[in-house]
């Protein structure tokens, strides 16, 4: 007989005495049936209960409307399973006739009064779940209004700083520090009324001093900014006074959820006893038939495990030979035929394994020379993308090349209609000036021109569309665009920065001896454009088109040297921020209207002085120069001058 068939046969004999202790249960079967039927739905009802909590502490922490309503849906329907199962319970608590021969659970009062009282704060929790859920909406309500409002702060905050810290004003400076320490501590710290009242107070002593000091163009930034600080203060305590009171209801759940564990502990506790009243009722006799089963089956186990033992160690020697690379070993079992079958198939493995691992090590050999070979070929590739990239860079724009390579814009022909505004620049007189300048010359001041005006139009973001001759065009407002306003005023700089860098390359040059002094014309307009890639399938142009770009182009030629002429609808966008003089209105060929335009004079932060005369150039920086010094040296030149007069 093998081994298999020894456990059947052991396996028919448990069989026999599990079916005469099942024949001596037969007649209470079903009073445990009851039993353990209550005992479920009692622990069926402490689990509704426990996932009911588990919602109320989601619901503290949820910021979305979307998800609170769905845990309130769950809520709602855990209340629907808990009604549900309290009637099943309740509905069954009467006595049959095995109730009066053992003990029923449902009719224990201990149990009863612990279920009376999980019942009880079922119906306070549902309370507790209703106030926190009222709560939390108005929390999530009040951090989204908080979070749209916060950047807009945030914004206005960081712009007064830069306008406070220009003026200088150590007093100012000083109280904005105390605003912006007022603010973090409100937002995030103390969120009471007095800090709130310590921010806006700062704000207001601001103001103040900004009145004391005539700076009255700033008042309206802070007036704006003390209304939304307002809001902002409202909401923080708002949000902080909500948070108060879910913590106080959170602190009454915990101790209900005590009371529920203690309550939950006494009715399992009960349960136990019950069950052991009636379990101690019929122990005797399945002590016996427990005690024969035992026996046997030691007996049984003993003989089937010392043939399984010997079986296992032979198995167990034979995979570690293996695994120690011992191919040749085999095993043999002759206690069992289907285990020796078992031997017999594992020595066949064993064999295979030998035959395939020495042609397996050549091919992974032969396959880790050829992926090495390939990234080899990989990093070369790579090396000359790289170096394609950084040589076709020059020939883009910054933000162009930017947008290609970083798959934001496609390389095909497409265009679109964008709010642009356009720059347009170039030398006087350059074409007479090469007849009589060398051409190696020539190109050394023209690159030296072209490099200086390209880094000044990159670092005020204008996109330089194309180089003719000495002439410049760039435009603001794609592919990267910070609004109308911005974009004209950040042109507007760039002319301004090349008009100063200009007047020191004419000195260098004047130095180098280039006696003829070069000068600029710059025009500018800003409207709509169509933008975009023009050409064919295998060559484009990324530039813009349109009448706005024609106008910009005459208003240049029409400038006088060293003068910046823009038009009325640039003029609306800067005029606040830029110093403009108006001009006389222009007949465009093409126009049927006359064009205004305005002669650019300074920015509002300006702080460079240039004059030029023939035999005279002034540069000063006021942001670099000891002003005292330089008064007492131009006085000293004034009166040098005069006695050589």
């Amino acid at each position: 007989m093998n081994i298999r068939k020894k456990v059947i046969f052991s396996f028919v004999i448990l069989v026999a005495f599990i079916i005469s202790i099942s024949s001596l249960s037969m007649i209470t079967t079903y009073h445990m049936k009851e039993n353990s039927s209550f005992a479920k739905q009692v622990s069926r009802l402490i689990n509704i209960q426990e996932d009911m909590n588990e919602l109320i502490n989601l619901v503290t922490i949820e910021n979305s409307l979307e998800k609170l309503k769905n845990i309130k849906e769950k809520f709602i329907s855990f209340e629907n399973d808990f009604e549900l199962l309290r009637e099943d319970i309740t509905k069954k608590d009467h006595k049959d006739l095995i109730d009066y021969i053992l003990p029923n659970i449902r009719q224990n009062q201990n149990i009863s009064k612990s279920l009376n009282n999980l019942f009880e704060n079922e119906h306070a929790i549902e309370l507790i779940f209703d106030d926190i859920y009222k709560f939390q909406n108005k929390h999530i309500y009040h951090n989204d209004l908080f979070s749209k409002i916060y950047p807009e702060e945030n914004e206005k905050r960081k712009l007064l700083q830069e306008l406070i810290f220009k003026t200088t004003n150590l007093k100012l400076i000083q109280e904005f520090g105390n605003l912006r320490y007022y603010s973090k501590e409100t937002l995030y710290q103390h969120r009471d009324m007095e800090t709130f009242q310590k921010w806006t107070n700062s704000i207001d002593e601001i103001i103040l001093e900004l009145r004391k000091n005539d700076r009255l163009k700033i008042l309206p930034l802070f007036t704006g900014y003390k209304e939304t600080v307002e809001i902002m203060g409202n909401l923080a305590i708002n949000i902080h006074n909500i948070e108060k009171e879910e913590k106080i209801l959170t602190t009454k759940l915990i101790k209900i959820l005590k009371e529920n564990r203690d309550e939950s502990s006494s009715i399992e506790i009960k349960i136990e006893e019950v069950a052991e009243q009636f379990l101690s009722k019929i122990s005797f006799i399945e002590l016996i038939l427990v005690i024969t089963i035992i026996l046997i089956t030691i007996a049984l186990t003993l003989y089937i495990s010392s043939k399984l033992t010997s079986i296992i160690q032979k198995l167990n020697s034979g995979v570690k030979r293996l695994k120690d690379g011992d191919y040749s070993s085999t095993i043999v079992i002759k206690e069992d035929k289907e285990f020796s079958e078992i031997a017999t198939t594992f020595n066949n493995m064993a064999q295979n394994i030998e035959e395939h691992q020495n042609t397996l090590e050549e091919k992974i050999k032969l396959r880790t020379n050829e992926l090495q070979g390939a990234l080899v070929n990989i990093q070369k590739q790579k090396d000359i993308l790289e170096n394609l990239s950084n040589k076709l860079a020059k020939y883009l724009s910054p933000q162009l090349f930017e947008s290609i390579f970083s798959g934001k814009q496609d390389v095909q022909i497409e265009s679109k209609r964008k709010y642009l505004t356009v720059f347009f620049s170039d030398i006087k007189g350059f074409t007479d000036i090469t007849d009589s300048v060398e051409t190696e010359t020539l190109t050394e001041i023209l690159n030296e021109y072209l490099d200086i005006m390209s880094t000044v139009a990159i670092k005020h973001g204008g996109t330089i569309d194309k180089y003719i001759g000495d002439s410049i065009m760039v435009f603001f407002g794609d592919p990267l665009s910070n609004g109308k306003a911005q974009d004209a005023i950040s042109c507007m700089n760039m002319a301004i920065q090349m008009k100063e860098e200009m007047s020191k390359l004419r000195i260098k040059w004047q130095k180098d001896g280039i006696s003829k002094p070069f000068h600029i014309r710059m025009g500018i307009n800003s409207g709509y454009c169509t933008v975009g890639n023009f050409g064919s399938k295998n060559r484009l142009d990324y530039t813009i088109i349109g009448g706005v770009v024609n106008l910009a182009s005459r208003l240049e030629s029409n400038a006088r040297p060293d003068q910046i002429l823009i038009s009325s609808e640039t003029y609306t966008l800067i005029k606040d921020t830029i110093k403009c003089t108006k001009k006389e209105e222009l007949q465009i060929k093409g126009i049927a209207h006359p064009i205004q335009t305005y002669e650019v004079i300074s920015s509002g932060n300006n702080s460079t002085i240039i004059e030029e005369q023939t035999g005279f150039n002034l540069i000063l920086d006021l942001n670099q120069i000891d002003k005292n010094n330089i008064i007492n040296i131009l006085k000293n030149t004034i009166i040098d001058v005069e006695k050589n007069i």
